[in-house]
């Protein structure tokens, strides 16, 4: 009989996927969802002990949770971002690192348009004024339409947003360092460097991977750039923020509100100024946790461990030379 590989299911996200993936007879899948919160090396280490593949959430996988894992030869990312694992390290463990682009592209879309759209129209207040028994509380707002948008990464999601916003006759403008020029001039975009963008945008809106080169792109510098009126918006990374500068930029009135689904410390500290702030709207990390978003990338990581265990890696692989 051919060997049985075991699979653990490190979120609980990957539940949705679990009835198909019981059905590869190559594997034997085991449940650890708690892995995906834990942030220690040897708890890690217990819950993938013996695993030939994990399908991995947000947890860490350091230089010294890959050597001490002779049997792991596949992290199959449940999304996109690959910044909690040391591909280098992976890479000499041979552990092939796999994610699921664009997959989930369309959900995180339509939470940064509703987050643009929250903070611009101040739903939230809206809301207290007419539950406190009130009626009109508040002037008027600022539009979403015929405003500028300023987005940071025109990957899949930033590509999607901008599709989103052609809808809402948006000027906009990006920063991309590897851009698809027809997606450009089919919707207008103006390719622009961040500070020259800074200025002009009423809605700044975060799709970028965090990497070295990203990590707090946006700080006090950047926000004071803004004008008064903006709004940011981030459902990419939270480190891509300077958190505190941010709390001080809101809490000052030098822009005017942030919608936020990501945060520097996920979850943050029940203290966390940015809880307090009566001008931020915020999620738990949760923009493609749709049922469009579960299924697509559920499809896509079964494909892509079908692949694994045929010995094909598959071109989302960031570490082919993992595998001989």
């Amino acid at each position: 009989m051919p060997a049985v590989h075991t699979v653990v299911l490190a979120l609980g996200a990957a539940e949705r996927a679990r009835p198909e993936l019981e059905q590869i007879p190559e594997i034997e899948v085991v449940e650890h969802y708690d892995l995906s919160s834990a942030r220690e090396d040897d708890v890690i280490l217990r819950g993938l002990d013996g695993a030939w593949a994990v399908v991995a959430g947000s947890e860490p996988y350091t230089r010294a949770v890959l050597e001490a894992l002779p049997d792991l030869k596949a992290i199959l990312r449940w999304g996109t971002g690959s910044d909690a694992i040391d591909i280098p390290a992976a890479t000499d463990a041979g552990v092939a690192v796999i994610t699921t682009p664009a997959v989930n592209a369309e959900a995180v879309a339509d939470m940064a348009l509703a987050l643009m759209l929250a903070c611009i129209r101040r739903l939230p207040e809206l809301d207290a004024i007419v539950r406190s028994g009130e009626w009109r509380g508040l002037g008027p707002t600022r539009d979403l339409a015929c405003s500028s948008v300023g987005i940071v990464g025109l990957g899949a999601i930033g590509r999607a947003v901008t599709r989103r916003l052609r809808g809402f006759d948006c000027r906009v403008l990006a920063t991309e360092p590897n851009p698809d020029l027809e997606f450009c001039r089919e919707y207008e975009v103006e390719l622009i460097d961040l500070d020259a963008m800074l200025p002009q945008v009423d809605v700044l809106t975060l799709h970028a991977p965090l990497i070295d080169g990203t990590r707090r792109l946006i700080g006090a510098r950047e926000l004071a750039l803004l004008p008064r009126h903006a709004v940011l918006v981030n459902a990419a990374r939270g480190e891509l923020i300077d958190q505190a500068a941010l709390v001080a930029a809101l809490g000052s009135g030098q822009i005017a509100a942030a919608g936020l689904d990501v945060f520097e410390r996920e979850p943050p500290a029940r203290d966390d100024p940015i809880l307090a702030l009566p001008n931020t709207i915020l999620s738990g990390h949760i923009s493609s946790y749709t049922d469009l978003g579960l299924d697509r990338t559920g499809e896509t990581v079964i494909a892509n461990l079908r692949a694994a265990l045929a010995g094909r890696l598959p071109s989302s692989c960031l570490n082919p030379e993992a595998w001989n």
